[in-house]
């Protein structure tokens, strides 16, 4: 076997740039949007709002750059149609960016992974849509997505080997050269090599002398056993199971567990997958028994698809739809149309399954017909419906439901508290203001939160709105509890002693490892503590209305951790157990006193300027004069 050249390497190199160059851009603003995100703090991280939209755009501009480059290169467009075509493209990745949330929410997040779903399979069948008006197969199509596959593959496991090479050699640079690394080189050799090596080798590989692909070649041996050895006898396994179990509920006559249908929906996949790697090879006479096999699998699909249907619309009739309920409701109406389709065409026109499901993708990803327009009319519906049978409306409001009705059944409180979580969850509570005569909007003073404390604070609106009581979805059943009443502290961190004392708990190293501090919302204003990167201090800082955050005092922890060094004159690779006021730090600045009682403190001798540690803190705070 010849090798390529570095000549060769570098021409087919510069030929996927020529041929791909904004699917190149696009790999390239998200590997430096990737390095850029890795580096910020967690206060950093949540102030980007340009960066989601950013990185979304880019990961959607890969593929459909792509698809673009290989339409205007299959069908031989002119050089203007090509452009004009290739600044469309740009043009809706530009309003992705624009109407993109600052963070991903459930329902942009969904949406993100459908479009990218309808992406990659639109690659896969760009270069032969006037296929779809044949009845035949070519060799070409299933060959030319053969080649992407098995480069996707190649691509992935010389990334992989790249990085563990890269990674080591890191590490022994690190352990013989007494060298410190910045503590980002991984997580950014990692992304270079993911946005940059592996999608630049996965684009030089991409087919482009198309009449070579509809000539007969030999089938990949190793591909024929993986399939026929590995694959397909896992796919009997698994249908073995399920029929299993779709004769034991029968016996029983009960309903099916819900999960069922994640699994029916994976053997599915794993079945028309197998069957797609071994089309090229159905009809030899010595394969007799694939082309048997594959019809027996079409036939054996429908009545799995009619338990998973029993099993989706069981959950559906108790609670609605939401986006995964719809999700494998189509999937499963997707896979009755496949399943009778090859039944007719006996195997032939397997472009139809990528193109369908990409159109599926499409088409559920927004509209009123999609997912989430459709969860939500229906959850709208559940909410009516619950609250016309149990009599919770008052001039068609919720407000005060609770006072009204005092004792609601607890499956009609599990019911309504889903649905609370689900506008909640999607930040959606607004769709529920036709129920409320009290106007639902997020106060200021939750936005900069967390998205899950923001979900939390909108429920807990919705509940003190309605004065229904909270159904708790861990509590054990009713019957089984004992009359016991229990209490406990709410969860905070920081506790107020009066008179401008406050107890801070776990005060430790690992903050400055994620970027992150500890918010301290006191009576005299907003405060944190700040750990650097390098743990060598505990920062007090204040909060200003205009400006960033301003240091009122810092405690240097890093002379009290030299100054035990010299003192006890500790050597290498030791731990001593001192007494609780050796480790008790107290630092004063104006107003302000800290007091550090540290339970461990570690130095790096080696390293002088890296230093860990946890305890507790008390901060003293002066009236003002």
């Amino acid at each position: 076997m010849k090798l390529p050249s570095l000549q060769l390497l570098a021409a087919e190199a510069a030929r996927a740039v020529r041929r791909f160059p904004l699917t190149l851009l696009c790999s390239l603003l998200l590997g430096a949007a990737g390095i850029y995100y890795q580096r910020l703090s967690y206060t950093e991280k949540n102030h980007a709002d340009w960066l989601f939209p950013l990185l979304s755009a880019a990961g959607l501009g890969l593929t459909l750059t792509l698809n673009v480059a290989l339409a205007g290169e299959r069908y031989r467009w002119p050089v203007r149609r090509k452009a004009m075509a290739a600044a469309g493209a740009v043009g809706l990745l530009g309003l992705w960016y624009v109407l993109c949330p600052v963070e991903p929410t459930i329902v942009w997040g969904l949406r993100l992974l459908l479009l990218l779903l309808g992406l990659h399979l639109l690659v896969a069948v760009v270069p032969y849509l006037p296929q779809l008006r044949h009845r035949t197969d070519t060799p070409g199509f299933w060959r030319y997505n053969e080649t992407l596959f098995l480069r996707l593959l190649t691509g992935g496991l010389y990334s992989g080997v790249l990085y563990v090479g890269c990674a080591l050699a890191l590490t022994a640079i690190e352990q013989l050269f007494e060298l410190k690394l910045d503590r980002h080189v991984y997580e950014h050799l990692f992304m270079v090599l993911a946005t940059g090596f592996n999608i630049w080798f996965f684009l030089a590989g991409v087919p482009r002398d198309w009449v070579a692909l509809e000539q007969e070649a030999p089938y990949p041996k190793g591909l024929k056993l993986f399939t026929q050895f590995v694959l397909l006898p896992l796919v009997v396994l698994y249908l073995l199971i399920l029929y299993a179990y779709l004769a034991r509920i029968v016996v029983r006559w009960e309903l099916p567990e819900g999960w069922v249908s994640i699994l029916i929906l994976a053997f599915s996949v794993a079945g028309i997958f197998a069957l797609l790697l071994i089309h090229p090879i159905r009809d030899a006479p010595e394969n007799t028994w694939l082309r048997t096999f594959a019809r027996w699998f079409y036939r054996a699909l429908f009545p799995l698809l009619g338990l998973l249907f029993v099993a989706i619309g069981t959950r559906v009739g108790q609670y609605g739809i939401t986006e995964e309920r719809y999700f494998v409701l189509l999937l499963a109406a997707w896979l009755a149309v496949v399943a009778a389709y090859f039944l007719w065409r006996q195997g032939q026109g397997i472009i139809r399954i990528p193109a369908s499901l990409a159109v599926v993708a499409f088409l559920s990803a927004g509209g009123p017909w999609g997912a989430f327009a459709v969860a939500e009319r229906s959850q709208l519906n559940q909410l009516r419906e619950i609250s016309k049978q149990y009599a919770l409306l008052k001039d068609g409001k919720l407000d005060g439901a609770g006072q009204r009705v005092p004792e609601i059944p607890e499956e009609a409180r599990k019911r309504i508290s889903s649905i609370f979580d689900f506008f909640a969850d999607r930040e959606a509570v607004k769709e529920l203001q036709p129920f409320f005569a009290t106007k639902l909007t997020m106060p200021d003073s939750i936005r900069s939160m967390p998205r899950w404390s923001r979900s939390h604070q909108l429920t807990e609106e919705l509940y003190d709105i309605s004065n229904l009581s909270e159904w708790n979805k861990y509590a054990v059943d009713a019957q089984e509890t004992s009359d016991i009443v229990s209490f406990h502290a709410e969860n905070s961190a920081v506790q107020s002693l009066g008179n401008g004392r406050y107890w801070v708990q776990n005060v430790n190293s690992s903050m400055a490892e994620g970027g992150g501090s500890i918010p301290l919302t006191l009576l005299e204003g907003n405060f944190r503590l700040r750990v650097p990167d390098s743990g060598a201090a505990v920062i007090l800082e204040q909060e200003r209305a205009t400006g960033p955050w301003h240091p009122q005092l810092t405690a240097p922890l890093n002379r009290l951790a030299d100054s035990l060094v010299v003192r006890t004159s500790a050597e290498r690779n030791t731990s001593q157990e001192l007494p609780a006021r050796s480790l008790t730090l107290r630092t004063t600045k104006g107003r302000y006193t800290l007091h550090l009682y540290l339970q461990r403190l570690t130095c790096n001798i080696q390293h002088s300027n890296s230093y860990t540690f946890e305890g507790n803190a008390l901060l003293e705070i002066l009236p003002a004069p």
